[in-house]
């Protein structure tokens, strides 16, 4: 009877145990975390025995040398944050039983830092294992090493600059806004290729003893003076090639364009997609503003966290590049596609277009060279962009939000995963052919084609216009022009007659009243 009830005793217990305190899941977590850093205490242990007895073996290398003490510090720094990791270990012990969201949380966030600080003192620790033995090998096989640094030293010495100095220099005419950052990253890459020179004779003395005595202090010099040679025999042609790719990324303007959304199972995992389509207009003669427009669509999986936060995005720009700037310039906030473009009303024009203004409103008007770049981020859905909606955009953008179409706060999206231009633009797209467009409050209330709410923002149908926001224009999508080639030149079906003083090409037509400068770049 006593052993029957010693062993229910026994069983109540660890039922509680299991009913209270962390989740099952981070508990196991937190013990396999336990189990690693009892193996990196070892490991740390014989990483700085190794180093203490390479030290002490070769006290004639390293004598007088900064690795003498630079070794031993960097080990002690290692140890330190093992043991600040332990320190959370017992931390974690202490909170096994606690419950509650605020203990997960605090828990989840310790063993992260438990985690990072075995992670960091084991590299640190098999880096200075790792240079311990390099200055044992130097030592050993001077020959070896004194003919990589020959071949190094040849190699940076070969790296000819006139190819990017040639594009800087075009670059630099082209984009004067980018001439001094030009200037000091070519000025930078060839005073690296002179450092290096400099190095490789600093250390002649060095080389020539190093097959009589090869020294502490002379070992250093040649390693010390290897691993910046190696360094740059790498690090020279590679940013010369890149600098001559960001002159090159100056002459396109782009938008990455998020054409659809999908969520599919592999198995028992999800796998995010996103369907994003880049446009991109290059500027073949910036003086002369011929430019060339291209797209590419591919699909491309994603992380669930990605996914989610362009989740609301469908059709949107997700990003954009302009013209004159390099690619990690490019602004990441969403935005209708191709407002961008559009100049200022205050600045009127630019090469793009310019904003037209009569009795029906004012709203943007496309040169015809670019309708085909319209096309590629519209559309045929494409309707005049009035000037109230641009300042909506305008404002938002300046402000580092995203502007969704919305008049005012209660009225429906008109662009993004649950705009009501979305709704109709991307009726084919797996996202809302999955339902995706279900989810929003706008969406249609109809079983047959896509409506758009009374209340969306701007819509042009054959109503007359009004005077403000949301003008209405005769303009029907079948009216618009089929752009097909892509060029600056020639290559789109003739642009229906905009209004009147804005016809193109036509001997003798009126002058129009809008800006006509269309070199101002944004």
């Amino acid at each position: 009877m006593m052993a029957r009830e010693r062993s229910l005793l026994i069983a109540g217990a660890l039922l509680l145990a299991g009913c209270g305190g962390l989740p099952r899941s981070l508990r196991q977590e937190i013990a396999s975390e336990n189990e690693k850093l009892k193996a990196a205490d070892l490991q740390l242990a014989r990483s700085a025995k190794t180093v203490e007895d390479d030290l002490a073996h070769a006290s004639d290398l390293f004598a007088g040398t900064a690795a003498a003490t630079d070794f031993p510090a960097r080990m002690r720094s290692a140890q330190s944050k093992l043991d600040s990791a332990k320190s959370d270990e017992r931390e974690l012990e202490k909170m096994e039983r606690s419950g509650g969201n605020d203990a997960v949380l605090r828990a989840e966030r310790i063993l992260s830092d438990e985690r990072r600080l075995r992670e960091t003192a084991l590299d640190d620790a098999r880096a200075v294992e790792t240079e311990a033995t390099h200055w044992l090998d130097f030592r050993s096989n001077l020959p070896h090493y004194l003919a990589k640094m020959q071949t190094e030293y040849d190699s940076i010495r070969a790296v000819d600059f006139t190819p990017v100095a040639h594009a800087v220099e075009k670059a630099e005419q082209d984009w004067p806004a980018k001439k001094t950052d030009l200037e000091n990253r070519l000025a930078a890459l060839k005073s690296e290729q002179t450092k290096a020179e400099e190095q490789w004779s600093s250390t002649a003395a060095a080389r020539q003893s190093a097959a009589d005595q090869a020294s502490g202090p002379v070992v250093a010099t040649l390693v010390q003076a290897d691993d910046i040679l190696a360094r740059d025999s790498v690090a020279l042609p590679r940013d010369a090639t890149q600098l001559t790719a960001m002159c090159g990324q100056l002459y396109n303007a782009w938008d990455k364009v998020l054409d659809d959304l999908e969520v599919s199972n592999n198995g028992p995992d999800k796998v995010y997609r996103e369907k994003v389509k880049t446009v991109t207009t290059h500027f073949v003669d910036v003086a002369d503003k011929k430019t060339e427009v291209s797209s590419d669509t591919q699909w491309v999986d994603v992380s669930p966290g990605a996914w989610r936060a362009v989740e609301n995005d469908l059709g949107m720009a997700i990003s954009h590049k302009d013209a004159g700037l390099y690619d990690s310039e490019a602004t990441n906030t969403a935005q209708p596609a191709g407002f961008a473009y559009i100049a200022p009303p205050s600045v009127g024009s630019n090469q793009y277009g310019y904003w037209t203004h009569d009795d029906r409103g004012s709203f943007w008007t496309f040169l015809p060279q670019y309708l085909i770049m319209r096309e590629l981020l519209w559309g045929h859905s494409y309707r005049p962009i009035v000037i109230n909606e641009y300042n909506g955009y305008y404002n938002a953008q300046r402000s580092g939000r995203t502007w969704y179409g919305q008049e005012t706060p209660a009225s429906p999206p008109k662009y993004g995963s649950h705009g009501t231009f979305t709704e109709q633009r991307y009726a084919g797209s797996r996202y809302v052919q999955s339902g995706g467009f279900k989810g929003s409050a706008y969406a249609s209330r109809n079983s047959g084609s896509p409506s758009v709410a009374p209340s969306a923002s701007p819509r042009f149908g054959n109503a007359e216009p009004d005077n403000g926001a949301g003008k209405r224009f005769g303009h029907s999508s079948e009216s618009e022009p089929q752009g097909k080639r892509f060029g600056s030149g020639g290559g789109a079906r003739p642009s229906p007659a905009p209004p009147a003083g804005r016809r193109f090409g036509s001997g003798g037509s009126p002058r129009p009243s809008a800006p006509r400068s269309f070199g101002h770049r944004r």
